[in-house]
Protein backbone atom coordinates (compact mmCIF):
# COMPACT_ATOMS: atom_id res chain seq x y z
CA UNK A 1 0.00 0.00 0.00
CA UNK A 2 3.18 2.62 1.01
CA UNK A 3 4.93 1.56 -2.06
CA UNK A 4 1.80 2.20 -4.33
CA UNK A 5 1.09 5.88 -2.97
CA UNK A 6 4.99 6.68 -2.95
CA UNK A 7 5.16 5.58 -6.82
CA UNK A 8 2.04 7.62 -7.10
CA UNK A 9 3.68 10.81 -5.57
CA UNK A 10 7.02 9.85 -7.48
CA UNK A 11 5.13 9.67 -11.14
CA UNK A 12 3.24 13.13 -10.42
CA UNK A 13 6.43 14.36 -9.65
CA UNK A 14 7.95 13.35 -12.58
CA UNK A 15 5.47 13.99 -15.06
CA UNK A 16 5.22 17.06 -13.30
CA UNK A 17 8.85 18.33 -13.74
CA UNK A 18 8.71 17.14 -17.51
CA UNK A 19 5.15 19.52 -18.39
CA UNK A 20 6.91 22.58 -16.87
CA UNK A 21 10.19 22.11 -18.66
CA UNK A 22 7.93 21.17 -21.60
CA UNK A 23 5.83 24.62 -20.91
CA UNK A 24 8.45 26.52 -20.13
CA UNK A 25 10.82 25.77 -23.42
CA UNK A 26 7.59 26.45 -25.68
CA UNK A 27 6.73 30.09 -23.73
CA UNK A 28 10.57 31.11 -23.78
CA UNK A 29 10.85 30.33 -27.75
CA UNK A 30 7.87 32.24 -28.54
CA UNK A 31 8.55 35.48 -26.67
CA UNK A 32 12.59 35.41 -27.12
CA UNK A 33 13.64 38.35 -29.17
CA UNK A 34 14.24 37.43 -33.20
CA UNK A 35 17.88 36.29 -34.19
CA UNK A 36 17.57 39.20 -36.96
CA UNK A 37 16.80 42.71 -36.63
CA UNK A 38 13.43 43.33 -38.34
CA UNK A 39 13.14 45.87 -41.47
CA UNK A 40 13.00 49.49 -39.75
CA UNK A 41 9.21 50.66 -39.02
CA UNK A 42 10.03 54.55 -39.39
CA UNK A 43 11.26 53.92 -42.62
CA UNK A 44 9.88 50.94 -44.67
CA UNK A 45 11.54 49.97 -47.71
CA UNK A 46 8.65 48.61 -50.47
CA UNK A 47 9.79 48.47 -54.02
CA UNK A 48 6.25 47.77 -55.93
CA UNK A 49 8.09 47.94 -59.18
CA UNK A 50 10.40 50.41 -61.35
CA UNK A 51 9.11 53.24 -64.18
CA UNK A 52 11.31 52.90 -67.10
Amino acid sequence: MTNSILAAIAALVVGGGIAGATVFGLVSSQTSAPSESPGDAAKPVIQYGSRG
